[in-house]
């Protein structure tokens, strides 16, 4: 995500620059997208994106305020959004996409990804709450 609140910089954008520079591996291409942090716009971006590229995974990055570790989200809430974005908008139906499903849950096993990371020594912490 770009630019929000506090963050003149996303850390989430520095994150996904990082992996793009990392990579992983030969026969994996990472493709990073920076996009506003709007419920609306997002929604648009990341609709084209998944038509556009087709990808077999996409990593979603975001930044909460109070935390200074890496949360591995399990699960993301549609419901529960109060904040409004960085155009002033906040859907009314406290929504992040209008219609969808309550909850969308990973295929990937978070909370295995999260003890191999704490076994390499970072700081990480799994989560089925996704913050909102």
């Amino acid at each position: 995500f770009g630019p929000f609140r506090q963050f003149l910089v996303n850390p989430s954008w520095k994150a996904a620059q990082r992996l793009k520079l990392v990579g992983l591996g030969e026969r994996t291409d990472v493709y990073i997208k920076e996009v506003p942090v709007s419920y609306v716009k997002t929604q648009q971006i990341i609709a084209e994106l998944w038509q556009t590229l087709t990808p077999k995974l996409a990593v979603h990055l975001g930044v909460a305020r109070a935390s200074n570790v890496v949360i591995l989200e399990q699960t993301g809430k549609n419901s529960g959004y109060s904040d409004k974005d960085v155009r002033g908008f906040c859907p009314e139906s406290h929504c992040c996409v209008e219609g969808g499903p309550e909850k969308l849950d990973s295929v990937i096993n978070m909370r295995a990804v999260s003890r191999e990371f704490k076994q390499a020594g970072k700081d990480v912490i799994y989560s089925r709450d996704a913050g909102r």
